[in-house]
This record gives structure tokens, sequence and C-alpha cells, in this order.
């Protein structure tokens, strides 16, 4: 909170809180929060444009973290039929850090598809 001065008369001085102004996110730091706030089975699944192989990126959180490997998993889909994710997945990268996961969907322009419960 900022404190500004109000001067009403003259000579008796008040304070009043000036409330502050909430900023736009960014969308990495959007995509960073919807990775960060990710249950254990829930999944997250963007679509990636220029990407035509296996254009899907599902996103899961690591059950058994603290044992084994990293907290974020990213797995990628190829085309279904009908143009939603196949379910034919391959592992691609694993990370500790949801950003990086972010920085990555947001530089293949990815656009959030759905998300689903495991």
């Amino acid at each position: 909170m900022l404190w500004r001065r109000h001067n009403s008369s003259g000579c008796t001085a008040t304070l009043e809180a000036v409330p502050e102004k909430t900023r736009k996110l960014s969308p990495r730091e959007v995509v960073t929060r919807q990775i960060e706030m990710l249950q254990p089975e829930e999944e997250l699944v963007y679509y990636l444009r220029g990407i035509l192989m296996k254009p899907y990126a599902v996103v899961v959180r690591n059950e058994d973290f603290p044992m084994r490997g990293r907290q974020f998993m990213v797995y990628q889909d190829s085309h279904g039929p009908d143009g939603s994710p196949a379910g034919r997945r391959s592992r691609f990268w694993s990370t500790n850090k949801a950003a990086e996961i972010a920085n990555w969907v947001v530089g293949r322009e990815g656009k959030r598809v759905t998300s689903r419960v495991i």
C-alpha cells in the first residue's frame, strides 16, 4: 500500500490508503501458475502450433517425486481421428521447474486444450 498525505484545510494532515494497481500477468506467468497448481492426479494438455507429428504436450505432476524422478513430466501426443489427442504418448522430458515448461509452451504458441483427471 502506498500512503498519501491529504490536506483538506491546509493545517491538518491525515493519511489515506491508496489501493495498489493490479498488473496483468504475462502468458508465461499464467502457464507457470497453471502448472504449479497441478495436482498429481490431473494433467494439462496444450496444443503446440508448428509441430506436425506430435502437436500435443501433456504436463503431469510426478507422484513419486521426492523418492524418484523430477517434479513435472512432459509427454508428447499425436492427433486422434477426431483431431483430439490420441492417447499414444511418448515421454519427452522432465524438470523440477514449471517456468521451464511454460517458456517452452509459450515459445511454441501453445494453447490450452483441456485438463482432465487421470
